[in-house]
Protein backbone atom coordinates (compact mmCIF):
# COMPACT_ATOMS: atom_id res chain seq x y z
CA UNK A 1 0.00 0.00 0.00
CA UNK A 2 0.75 3.60 -0.44
CA UNK A 3 1.28 5.90 2.55
CA UNK A 4 -0.03 8.88 1.66
CA UNK A 5 0.28 11.76 4.27
CA UNK A 6 -2.57 13.69 6.25
CA UNK A 7 -0.58 16.47 8.12
CA UNK A 8 -1.47 19.39 10.65
CA UNK A 9 -0.80 22.19 8.51
CA UNK A 10 1.02 24.24 11.66
CA UNK A 11 3.39 22.03 11.96
CA UNK A 12 5.25 23.24 8.85
CA UNK A 13 5.36 26.69 10.16
CA UNK A 14 4.91 26.01 13.66
CA UNK A 15 8.55 25.51 14.60
CA UNK A 16 10.58 28.13 12.55
CA UNK A 17 11.84 30.71 14.82
CA UNK A 18 10.63 34.12 12.62
CA UNK A 19 8.61 37.06 12.92
CA UNK A 20 4.79 35.47 12.14
CA UNK A 21 3.16 36.34 8.61
CA UNK A 22 -0.02 37.20 8.15
CA UNK A 23 -2.58 36.74 5.65
CA UNK A 24 -1.94 35.11 2.57
CA UNK A 25 1.38 36.00 2.07
CA UNK A 26 1.75 33.34 5.04
CA UNK A 27 1.20 30.72 2.75
CA UNK A 28 4.29 31.19 0.28
CA UNK A 29 6.71 32.27 2.63
CA UNK A 30 9.59 30.74 0.91
CA UNK A 31 11.94 32.85 2.86
CA UNK A 32 11.80 31.04 5.69
CA UNK A 33 13.18 27.70 4.32
CA UNK A 34 16.85 27.15 2.91
CA UNK A 35 16.99 25.85 -0.51
CA UNK A 36 16.81 22.23 -1.12
CA UNK A 37 19.48 19.98 -1.42
CA UNK A 38 17.18 17.93 -4.32
CA UNK A 39 14.63 19.41 -6.21
CA UNK A 40 11.78 17.16 -7.05
CA UNK A 41 10.58 17.51 -10.31
CA UNK A 42 7.07 16.57 -11.64
CA UNK A 43 8.74 16.52 -15.43
CA UNK A 44 10.61 13.90 -13.77
CA UNK A 45 8.41 11.20 -12.23
CA UNK A 46 7.69 8.92 -15.15
CA UNK A 47 10.86 9.80 -17.43
CA UNK A 48 13.31 6.57 -18.83
CA UNK A 49 16.70 6.30 -17.81
CA UNK A 50 18.90 4.97 -20.10
CA UNK A 51 19.08 2.00 -17.97
CA UNK A 52 15.69 1.20 -18.27
CA UNK A 53 15.51 2.01 -22.28
CA UNK A 54 18.54 -0.62 -22.55
CA UNK A 55 16.18 -3.09 -20.37
CA UNK A 56 13.34 -2.55 -22.29
CA UNK A 57 15.09 -2.83 -26.11
CA UNK A 58 17.18 -6.16 -24.57
CA UNK A 59 15.70 -7.28 -21.87
CA UNK A 60 11.93 -7.01 -22.74
CA UNK A 61 12.36 -7.64 -26.12
CA UNK A 62 11.32 -11.60 -26.23
CA UNK A 63 8.52 -11.37 -24.00
CA UNK A 64 6.70 -8.17 -25.83
CA UNK A 65 7.23 -10.41 -29.29
CA UNK A 66 5.94 -13.51 -27.68
CA UNK A 67 3.01 -12.56 -25.03
CA UNK A 68 1.76 -8.97 -26.87
CA UNK A 69 2.53 -5.38 -25.43
CA UNK A 70 0.93 -5.40 -22.31
CA UNK A 71 1.51 -8.83 -20.85
CA UNK A 72 4.48 -9.01 -22.21
CA UNK A 73 5.60 -5.77 -20.02
CA UNK A 74 3.86 -7.38 -17.12
CA UNK A 75 5.99 -10.79 -17.30
CA UNK A 76 9.14 -8.91 -17.92
CA UNK A 77 8.82 -6.46 -14.98
CA UNK A 78 7.51 -8.82 -12.76
CA UNK A 79 8.24 -12.61 -13.92
CA UNK A 80 10.30 -14.54 -11.17
CA UNK A 81 13.84 -14.06 -13.25
CA UNK A 82 12.93 -10.48 -14.52
CA UNK A 83 13.23 -7.54 -11.87
CA UNK A 84 13.03 -9.23 -8.61
CA UNK A 85 11.05 -6.07 -7.31
CA UNK A 86 10.59 -5.82 -3.61
CA UNK A 87 7.72 -3.91 -2.01
CA UNK A 88 9.22 -1.17 0.07
CA UNK A 89 7.02 1.05 1.79
CA UNK A 90 9.83 3.43 3.45
CA UNK A 91 10.44 6.16 0.47
CA UNK A 92 8.24 7.30 -2.62
CA UNK A 93 10.23 6.79 -5.69
CA UNK A 94 10.23 7.98 -9.76
CA UNK A 95 9.60 5.44 -12.27
CA UNK A 96 14.27 5.78 -12.53
CA UNK A 97 14.58 5.13 -9.02
CA UNK A 98 12.22 2.20 -8.12
CA UNK A 99 13.87 0.81 -11.01
CA UNK A 100 17.57 1.22 -10.03
CA UNK A 101 16.21 0.34 -6.64
CA UNK A 102 13.99 -2.53 -7.66
CA UNK A 103 11.65 -1.54 -5.06
CA UNK A 104 9.03 0.48 -4.03
CA UNK A 105 5.74 1.04 -2.38
CA UNK A 106 2.47 0.72 -4.64
CA UNK A 107 2.70 4.27 -6.25
CA UNK A 108 6.07 3.90 -7.04
CA UNK A 109 5.50 0.71 -8.91
CA UNK A 110 2.63 1.69 -10.53
CA UNK A 111 4.55 5.30 -11.90
CA UNK A 112 7.21 2.75 -12.87
CA UNK A 113 4.89 0.01 -14.90
CA UNK A 114 2.94 3.26 -16.29
CA UNK A 115 6.70 5.36 -17.46
CA UNK A 116 7.35 1.62 -19.51
CA UNK A 117 3.86 1.36 -20.74
CA UNK A 118 3.57 4.55 -22.05
CA UNK A 119 6.97 4.42 -23.34
CA UNK A 120 5.20 1.47 -25.66
CA UNK A 121 2.22 3.33 -26.84
CA UNK A 122 -0.10 1.28 -24.12
CA UNK A 123 -3.03 2.90 -22.85
CA UNK A 124 -2.90 3.45 -19.15
CA UNK A 125 -5.47 3.90 -16.81
CA UNK A 126 -4.88 4.94 -12.52
CA UNK A 127 -7.35 3.49 -10.05
CA UNK A 128 -7.94 4.41 -6.59
CA UNK A 129 -8.89 1.83 -4.48
CA UNK A 130 -10.97 1.80 -1.19
CA UNK A 131 -9.28 -0.38 1.26
CA UNK A 132 -9.41 -0.65 5.37
CA UNK A 133 -7.81 2.18 6.63
CA UNK A 134 -4.72 2.08 8.11
CA UNK A 135 -2.69 4.97 10.46
CA UNK A 136 0.61 4.98 11.56
CA UNK A 137 2.92 7.59 13.34
CA UNK A 138 5.78 8.66 12.86
CA UNK A 139 7.41 11.00 15.49
CA UNK A 140 4.56 13.81 15.51
CA UNK A 141 2.87 13.04 12.06
CA UNK A 142 0.05 10.70 10.79
CA UNK A 143 0.03 8.96 7.90
CA UNK A 144 -3.33 7.55 6.21
CA UNK A 145 -2.26 4.13 3.99
CA UNK A 146 -4.12 4.46 0.61
CA UNK A 147 -3.38 2.06 -2.64
CA UNK A 148 -3.77 2.68 -5.94
CA UNK A 149 -2.98 0.22 -9.19
CA UNK A 150 -3.76 1.28 -13.22
CA UNK A 151 -5.19 -0.83 -15.93
CA UNK A 152 -3.49 -1.76 -19.04
CA UNK A 153 -5.13 -1.79 -22.56
CA UNK A 154 -3.29 -2.40 -25.68
CA UNK A 155 -2.07 0.35 -28.18
CA UNK A 156 -3.95 3.53 -28.37
CA UNK A 157 -5.00 4.76 -31.68
CA UNK A 158 -6.95 7.48 -30.17
CA UNK A 159 -10.21 5.57 -31.01
CA UNK A 160 -12.85 4.06 -28.84
CA UNK A 161 -13.00 1.21 -30.45
CA UNK A 162 -9.28 0.16 -30.04
CA UNK A 163 -9.82 -2.22 -27.34
CA UNK A 164 -12.00 -5.12 -26.56
CA UNK A 165 -12.71 -5.12 -22.67
CA UNK A 166 -10.72 -8.34 -22.24
CA UNK A 167 -7.67 -6.62 -23.64
CA UNK A 168 -7.59 -5.11 -20.22
CA UNK A 169 -4.89 -6.41 -17.46
CA UNK A 170 -5.38 -4.60 -14.24
CA UNK A 171 -1.87 -4.63 -12.62
CA UNK A 172 -1.96 -4.79 -8.94
CA UNK A 173 0.79 -5.51 -5.80
CA UNK A 174 -1.79 -6.57 -3.27
CA UNK A 175 -1.82 -10.24 -3.09
CA UNK A 176 -4.65 -11.84 -5.98
CA UNK A 177 -6.96 -12.20 -2.39
CA UNK A 178 -7.10 -9.19 -1.42
CA UNK A 179 -7.81 -7.51 -5.01
CA UNK A 180 -10.59 -9.76 -5.80
CA UNK A 181 -13.72 -7.77 -5.42
CA UNK A 182 -11.50 -4.34 -4.89
CA UNK A 183 -13.58 -0.92 -5.11
CA UNK A 184 -11.41 1.64 -7.63
CA UNK A 185 -12.51 4.55 -9.37
CA UNK A 186 -10.37 6.17 -11.75
CA UNK A 187 -8.20 8.80 -10.97
CA UNK A 188 -6.40 11.11 -13.06
CA UNK A 189 -2.26 11.04 -13.90
CA UNK A 190 -2.52 14.96 -12.46
CA UNK A 191 -3.12 13.04 -9.32
CA UNK A 192 -0.63 10.47 -9.10
CA UNK A 193 1.82 13.39 -9.86
CA UNK A 194 0.33 15.20 -6.92
CA UNK A 195 0.40 12.27 -4.93
CA UNK A 196 4.20 11.57 -5.54
CA UNK A 197 5.22 15.07 -4.57
CA UNK A 198 2.86 15.38 -1.66
CA UNK A 199 4.38 11.48 -0.17
CA UNK A 200 8.06 13.05 -0.80
CA UNK A 201 7.18 16.35 0.58
CA UNK A 202 5.48 14.02 3.66
CA UNK A 203 8.35 12.00 3.76
CA UNK A 204 11.21 14.29 4.25
CA UNK A 205 8.89 16.39 6.88
CA UNK A 206 9.14 12.58 8.84
CA UNK A 207 12.93 13.27 9.04
CA UNK A 208 12.68 17.07 10.19
CA UNK A 209 13.77 18.07 6.68
CA UNK A 210 11.66 21.26 6.83
CA UNK A 211 13.45 22.82 3.79
CA UNK A 212 13.17 19.46 1.63
CA UNK A 213 9.94 19.48 2.35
Amino acid sequence: MNRIAVLILSLLLGACGHRPIEGRDALFADQLFSPPAERISAERVFALSEPMRRYLEVEMKSALATRGLNRGLLEALYRKNGLHLEYDAAVTRNAAEAFEARSGNCLSLVIMTAAFAKELGLEVHYQGAFIEPSWSRVGGLHFLAGHVNLRLGGPSTGTRTTFDAGAWLVVDFLPGSQVRGLRTWPIPESTIVAMYCNNRAAEALARGQRSEA
